[in-house]
């Protein structure tokens, strides 16, 4: 704990300083005109930690710019201005990021912070007629959320692939225990008969079906079970007399997957680990924030709702951006450990089921 607020202190500072950077050299300053990637230190700083830290920077930042790089003079307003937009980037895509929050957020502080506080402070510095600011301000506003949007877009890729990459440090130790955890379990479900597990399986998916998110959903992501993983075919053939559709993983690199749905019995190859998965050309394919039901393969948990993967994070990666999906992970009650020693990149279930009973998850 000690060390991620450590962590978190120093990452705010470097993030100060990034702001005051970009804003004061790397920015065009007018007086009634702003362009620049200030704003991309705010979004770090909120979308890791949350709208106090998104707050602190952009409000730090502007403080101590001023005092040592001042562009006009000093007023506390610009100051509430720098503050709101952590705020709402906080408030809006701290872990709940998906395409239509970027949105939001970025027309939020566009509309609502730069074109109606901004000329008011202007107004009250300068001495100059408010409407008139406002109206001058409308093609800088419509640039920038384009852009703004196009880069955290882009942003929230890259800071996702690096924290699942392991540069947030991991003790040896730890390691060491999760692939012994992770081998253990593996171990576990492939020790069961074909009999049984086809049994266990299917009790897993009568849990499924029996709940509410289930009956609601219409479109639901399951996968082709591979090591003894819970095999989900008579799932798949439950929702053949149904209005839902389901989608399936496909690998497009060594760090993420899309989810497709095969429209016809040929839309299928061997795939990534020579698992069974869709050929693109001839499936439709969803976006991560239209599921409304995901079903993850699992190789352990424990009873807190943890889950733990295979290791490469392509699930983590995709569970990001599946905003309003109820998650779950289907497993055995074998794979059960103790502990999985849950790590930051890790995505929370909103319930694991096995044949057993169902886990409440931490999502």
């Amino acid at each position: 704990m000690k060390n991620k607020k450590t962590q978190m202190i120093v990452t705010i500072g470097l993030l100060v300083a990034v702001h005051i950077v970009l804003s004061r050299f790397l920015s065009i300053n007018a007086w009634n005109m702003k362009i620049g990637f200030a704003f991309v230190a705010v979004f770090v700083g909120a979308y890791l930690y949350g709208p106090v830290a998104g707050a602190l920077v952009g409000g730090l930042a502007d403080i101590v710019g001023a005092s040592l790089f001042p562009v006009g003079p000093f007023f506390p307003g610009f100051t509430l201005n720098c503050v709101l937009t952590g705020v709402i980037f906080g408030l809006l895509l701290h872990k709940k990021q998906s395409k239509p929050r970027v949105l939001l957020a970025v027309v939020l502080d566009q509309l609502g912070v730069s074109m109606w506080l901004t000329p008011l402070w202007i107004s009250i510095v300068y001495g100059a007629d408010y409407w008139p600011l406002i109206i001058t301000r409308l093609p800088q506003i419509g640039t920038l959320v384009a852009a703004q949007i196009t880069v955290i877009l882009i942003l929230i890729r890259i800071i996702d692939r690096l924290k699942l990459k392991n540069m947030i440090e991991v003790p040896e130790a730890v390691k060491d225990e999760r692939r012994e955890i992770r081998r253990e379990k593996i171990a576990a479900r492939e020790a069961l008969s074909e009999t049984d597990r086809i049994e266990k399986s299917n009790a897993i998916v009568d849990r499924i079906v029996e709940l509410p998110q289930y009956r609601d959903a219409k479109n639901i992501l399951i996968y082709s079970s591979i090591r003894g993983e819970v095999d989900l075919s008579s799932l798949e053939e439950k929702v053949k007399a149904t209005d839902k559709t389901l989608y399936y993983p496909l690998v497009v690199s060594a760090t993420d997957m899309d989810a497709l749905h095969p429209e016809s019995e040929d839309a299928w190859t061997e795939g990534f680990h020579n698992i069974k998965e869709p050929v693109r050309e001839k499936s439709t394919q969803l976006q991560p924030e239209d599921f409304d039901l995901v079903i993850c393969p699992c190789t352990a948990f424990d009873e807190s709702g943890s889950r733990m993967g295979m290791g490469a994070g392509y699930y983590d990666r995709f569970l990001e951006r599946c905003v309003k999906a109820h998650i779950i992970a289907a497993a055995f009650e074998c794979q059960k450990a103790d502990t999985v020693l849950p790590q930051e990149w890790d995505k929370p279930m909103d319930r694991i089921i096995t044949e057993e009973r169902e886990y409440n998850g931490q999502r």
